[in-house]
């Protein structure tokens, strides 16, 4: 009577698995490590052509913006100018409009102070002296007769030098109120001048606005 089932395999001695030898395993390896890595990133370092590129662009960056903030400086400066313009201009209306004595007790005609007012620094703009600028509460400023006569003082130090004159009587009066200065020490001034007068009428008048010469040098 036959078997129904699976055959069986044939009886006899097992194969061995492959065992690698060591020269084999050798080989393997080394042909590995000489696989290119292609999935290796890439340098993220900076070639010498984009360091390059990079230092003009700031040089180009420097060379525009270093002289535009110079300038921003000096502009935000002038406004010391136009202050002392502004308090000489104030103190010459208030000396005009008061009465004044003279030796006798005679009362003067009507009049500016004058002829100058001293320089707060003789020889160098204020810019110039050791500090950059002129010292504060210059000591003219009390003792003076044209500032005074103006009550004319600075107590903080200053880059622009204030600078005065007067002339005449009645209504040939007239005076200039001026300041002056060289931020960069390089001889060219910046000059801000304001002139007035008397009209017929004895009423002072002058520019509303200054003259304004080499306002950033």
């Amino acid at each position: 009577m036959a078997t129904i089932g699976r055959e069986l395999p044939p009886s006899g001695p097992s194969t061995p698995a492959p065992v690698a030898t060591a020269r084999g395993l050798h080989k393997f390896t080394m042909e590995k490590a000489e696989m290119p890595a292609t999935n290796q990133p890439k340098s993220n370092g900076f070639t010498l052509v984009e360091l390059m590129i990079v230092v003009a662009i700031i040089g180009i960056l420097a060379a525009i913006a270093v002289p535009a903030f110079s300038r921003y400086v000096k502009k935000a400066r002038t406004a010391e100018a136009l202050g002392q313009l502004n308090k000489e201009w104030a103190g010459s209306l208030t000396y005009y409009h008061t009465d004044h004595m003279g030796t006798w007790g005679a009362v003067l005609p009507k009049q500016f102070p004058g002829p100058s007012g001293a320089w707060a620094s003789a020889d160098k703009e204020c810019a110039c002296l050791l500090d950059q600028r002129c010292m504060a509460a210059n000591p003219i400023w009390g003792t003076d007769s044209v500032w005074l006569a103006l009550s004319f003082s600075l107590p903080d130090s200053h880059h622009y030098m204030p600078g005065y004159s007067g002339a005449g009587s009645g209504t040939d009066a007239q005076f200039t109120a001026y300041s002056k200065g060289d931020l960069d020490c390089d001889s060219t001034l910046a000059e801000f001048i304001r002139q007035g007068a008397v009209s017929p009428t004895g009423d002072p008048t002058g520019s509303a606005q200054p003259i304004v010469v080499n306002e950033l040098e």
